[in-house]
């Protein structure tokens, strides 16, 4: 019996081998010859690489007690320690803090009232001390402003209203503090003999571009190259507030859309999005999305892990050996189990691959998918030629709601960061994007289009494909998980996995 580190295939950046050598991979898989069944588990992106060989030692007797070989994929990505890091320091700084009020001050007058208040000309807003007041119930565990609900059809922001906004946000002596703060920080001192002010700021990778805050690099090295004395002092401030008033139209036109996520976290993931976005991990979740699918790229100089093996593998298949394989993606293993099935579609349009042309995955389980709606789509279009059964086991959007990814400050879980902040689009824009594991999506009749519409029809075409966790289904349906990180852990999970290996 092999032990759990020969059973990994330990991967670093671009999918190339770390610890694990072609000779480990071919050891692998040769020991896997007439088993009769096999399962590749793709960890979450959040872990580092001990903790990824954490799981692959406390899931090998699970697999084993069901009759499975399993392969573990060990990957690192670094985000949760970004998120850990960053995310409370940035929720806490005292410049969010004054963008967070005036922000939530503008959106609350304009989102929550009917649109003919809003005709009427200015725009009515609760004063800085009411929502300063509303927003210290974060400090209690409570969400602020989560008992409004906006009215059917929300207006967009009109040019007038972003002239009045842009009018008093010009004359805000604590935004103009705030602005200046970040500005001091990263310009040179009295007397110093640097030539170029902003070095610092611009040539920070990842962040931590001023002492005061944690903004985006760019963003402060756009306010400290606007700086100056006398009346270009202005300049900086007038950055700030246009950047604000961006955020405003961002919160109004995603009510408007109806993919907002409630006010309060709305409003913080727009802030995040315009002024925090290379300190919230942003960039890392992009490498660590590209990472799931170099693995598979073609070899070039260095031997991609993800390829090699199911080389291997294929080549092991075409002797006859037939195990029934099953797939199992947490969180961002499901974007890599993704990547893995564009490649067993590649293989089968090749002539000189040695896959059966006839060779299935048995399951695919996805357990909280952090891949989008339209990663999922495309596989579940392609059932018939790739698997049987795919189930997914992800929480009820009550439960995703009660995960707060950081205590206090935002109160929904790593599937809502990763929608509303982290996802983007085609043009590398910033998108709110809906995830395959959220049932919030699910249920959104406003979620529509070919991607929503064909996997929210192949879930609902068998209840058997997806378990709402908390929840009990009988044998096979069953999980007990609240939290994001949980579901790789959770007895009635593992056991409801057991029992599609067995059946």
């Amino acid at each position: 019996m092999a032990s759990f580190r020969e059973r990994c295939i330990h991967t670093r950046q671009g999918g190339r081998l770390a610890s694990t050598t072609t000779a480990d991979i071919d050891r692998l898989v040769a020991g896997l010859k007439d088993r009769p069944r096999v399962v590749l588990h793709f960890h979450g992106g959040l872990i580092d690489d001990t903790l990824g060989f954490a799981t692959a030692h406390r899931l090998t007797p699970v697999y084993e007690a069901a009759g499975a070989d399993p392969v573990f994929f060990v990957w690192s990505s670094g985000l949760l320690e970004t998120l850990r890091d960053n995310l409370p320091q940035i929720l806490n700084e005292s410049v969010f803090r004054t963008l967070l009020n005036r922000v939530t001050r503008y959106a609350t007058g304009l989102v929550f009232k009917e649109p003919g208040q809003r005709a009427l000309g200015a725009v009515a807003t609760p004063t800085p001390r009411a929502v300063q007041a509303e927003l210290a119930q974060v400090r209690a565990g409570q969400e602020p402003y989560a008992r409004l609900s906006a009215p059917p059809d929300v207006p967009p922001l009109t040019e007038s209203e972003e002239r009045q906004i842009a009018v008093e946000l010009s004359a805000d002596t604590e935004l103009a503090e705030r602005t200046r703060e970040i500005v001091n920080s990263v310009l040179p001192q009295a007397g110093s003999s640097t030539t170029e002010p902003v070095a610092a700021a611009r040539d920070v990778i990842g962040g931590r571009a001023a002492a005061t805050t944690l903004m985006s690099p760019e963003v402060v090295a756009d306010l400290a190259a606007r700086a100056g004395t006398g009346e270009r002092a202005l300049v900086s401030t007038a950055l700030m507030v246009r950047k604000t008033v961006r955020v405003v139209a961002a919160v109004v036109g995603r009510y408007r859309q109806r993919n907002d996520h409630g006010l309060y976290p709305t409003v913080v993931e727009e802030i995040l999005r315009e002024f925090y976005l290379a300190n919230v991990g942003a960039a890392i979740w992009d490498a660590m999305k590209q990472q799931t699918a170099d693995t598979f790229a073609a070899d070039g100089d260095e031997v991609r892990a993800g390829r090699y093996f199911l080389d291997r593998f294929a080549e092991l298949l075409s002797t006859g050996t037939r195990p029934q394989v099953t797939v199992v993606g947490h969180s961002a293993g499901a974007v890599f189990i993704g990547n893995l099935l564009d490649d067993l579609v590649r293989r089968r349009a090749a002539a000189d691959d040695p896959l059966p042309a006839d060779f299935r995955l048995r399951d695919v389980v996805l357990l909280a998918p952090a891949c989008t709606v339209a990663q999922l789509a495309p596989v579940v279009r392609r059932q018939s030629e790739l698997f049987d059964r795919l189930r997914m086991f992800t929480m009820t959007d009550r439960a995703e709601q009660a995960d707060h990814l950081v205590p206090f400050l935002y109160p929904r879980s790593l599937l809502y960061f990763i929608s509303g902040v982290l996802e983007r689009g085609p043009s590398l824009r910033t998108a709110v994007t809906p995830i395959a594991g959220m049932q919030h999506w699910y249920l959104d009749p406003a979620a529509t289009g070919p991607d929503s519409d064909d996997l929210r029809g192949f879930l609902r075409a068998d209840p058997a494909r997806t378990v709402w966790s908390p929840g009990d289904g009988g044998p096979g349906l069953r999980s007990g998980a609240r939290s994001h990180i949980a579901f790789d852990a959770d007895p009635q999970v593992l056991a409801s996995v057991a029992a599609m290996l067995a059946d």
